[in-house]
């Protein structure tokens, strides 16, 4: 396997973990949330992921995840993480256990 993949892997996998823990959802849950979002904002899956690391961990070791990716993880998730809240939970129901 590639550094590339790998490291796309590894962002893919820590997004997930950032959703189950936000949402309290399964990972098949988290991962479907992760690739509707990818798709809503037409950017391939692992720059949303790597927006989404970016977002939650307020840009520590931040890793290049492209403009349009960031821009729609803040679209998709932003509200949340800045305020705390659970708002867009609410907007948008997660089957919590498929």
């Amino acid at each position: 396997m590639t550094e590339d993949r790998m490291q796309a892997t590894r962002a893919i996998d820590t997004a997930v973990g950032i959703l189950v823990g936000w949402r309290r959802c399964s990972t098949q849950a988290a991962f479907r949330e992760l690739l509707s979002a990818s798709e809503r904002q037409q950017v391939p899956l692992f720059a949303m992921a790597g927006a989404l690391v970016n977002l939650a961990g307020e840009h520590a070791n931040a890793q290049t995840a492209g403009v349009a990716a960031e821009q729609g993880a803040a679209r998709e998730w932003g509200e949340e993480f800045l305020t705390g809240t659970d708002a867009a939970a609410r907007r948008r129901p997660v089957n919590r256990w498929l």
